[in-house]
Formats: C-alpha cells, sequence, structure tokens
C-alpha cells in the first residue's frame, strides 16, 4: 500500500489532461532538473545563462519578443529556412550582442526540460511566458509554448527511407522524436525552434 501510494505521489504532478501542471513546492517527490537559482536571466537582453552547462539561450522561442515573451508569436519554420534565418541574423546584427548564435544540438536542448512540469515541460520562471493556465484567455501565440515541438541540429539514424531526419523535443512532456527534413519522401515537416550559443 505504501509503495502504490508513493507510485502515486510520484506521478501526480503530471498532467494527462489539457491544463499545466507544474508542482514546484520543496515537498515534491520529482527533484527539478531546471532550477531557476541554476540559470543568470538578463529580461533587458532576452537571455538566459545556465550555470551548470555554460549555454546561453534567447529567453524566447523564435518568431516571440519581450522580457515576457508575449510579444510576436511562435515561427514554425522547415529546418532548412530555420538554419537559413540564423544564418542571416548572425551575418546581421545579431542578438544581444553576439553572432554566433545557432540551433542546439539534442543534448543541449534536454538539458532546458524540467522533468517537473508538463505542458510545458519548462521552467517558465526562467523560459517565458507564465504558464498558460494563468492566462486562458491568452491568444494562440502566446500559448502554443504548451505544446511547442522544437528543433535540434541532431540527425537521426533512420534508415527504412533514404529520407533526412533530424531530431526534435516536444515540450509538452519532454519526449523526444523525429521529423523529416528532406529525401526521397519529399516530406519537409515544420517545428519551432530557440537559439543557443557557447557562453563559456
Amino acid at each position: 500500500m505504501i509503495k502504490s501510494m508513493t507510485l502515486f505521489a510520484a506521478f501526480s504532478c503530471i498532467s494527462w489532461g489539457v491544463s499545466a501542471s507544474c508542482d514546484t513546492s520543496s515537498l515534491s517527490p520529482i527533484v527539478a532538473t531546471t532550477p531557476t537559482e541554476n540559470f543568470i536571466i538578463d529580461t533587458s537582453a532576452e537571455v538566459v545563462t545556465d550555470k551548470t552547462t555554460g549555454l546561453m539561450w534567447k529567453m524566447c522561442m523564435e518568431g516571440m519578443s519581450g522580457s515576457d515573451c508575449r510579444t510576436g508569436s511562435g515561427t514554425q519554420a522547415t529546418y532548412l529556412a530555420a538554419l537559413q534565418s540564423v544564418a542571416t541574423l548572425n551575418s546581421g546584427a545579431g542578438f544581444a550582442g553576439f553572432t554566433d548564435w545557432r540551433l542546439p544540438n539534442l543534448k543541449e536542448l534536454r538539458t532546458i526540460v524540467e522533468e517537473k512540469c508538463s505542458r510545458p515541460a519548462l521552467n517558465q520562471e526562467v523560459f517565458p511566458p507564465e504558464k498558460d493556465i494563468n492566462n486562458p484567455n491568452g491568444s494562440a501565440s502566446q500559448n502554443i509554448i504548451s505544446d511547442a515541438i522544437l528543433f535540434t541540429s541532431t540527425p537521426t539514424s533512420y534508415f527504412d527511407l533514404q529520407d533526412i531526419d533530424v531530431w526534435v523535443v516536444d515540450f509538452s512532456d519532454g519526449s523526444f522524436k523525429k521529423k523529416t527534413v528532406g529525401g526521397e519522401s519529399g516530406s519537409d515537416e515544420l517545428a519551432y525552434y530557440r537559439l543557443v550559443r557557447d557562453a563559456r
């Protein structure tokens, strides 16, 4: 009985419905994987730096901006368009004074998944906007973060077809899967993306 109660408690913070869920209390059985104190948050520059990994992230997904990431709307793009967008950014003025932004690899993007949270599996004190449940009347552009699937730069080893596939991370639950971005099938799937750079 004790084991079953413990198992229930461990999974009680996971949302199987449509609302956001994140138990940040110290009594939660799941330890935070991205605690706020691990990050240096610069809202004026709209960047956050992970003190553990040394990675600097754009605070907002591409297409969104502002200290609360509520200006604009998330940009879904093909993989090639995302890469071209990053190249254009870096060849111009850059962002926050830096011109070495890139798409994160799978390992890097997984470092910002918050295992205590779902829909999104993200620490929204670090990566706003705040939880969608707090803004039920918000526009789709503001609330899309709850189900955002983001590109990585890591190719998959999927070989059943002569296609080019890359890993993506689904921030509704932190899982990763593949998207086809070229090849024989002609598929060119869309995803959102968030940029990163090495801060060390």
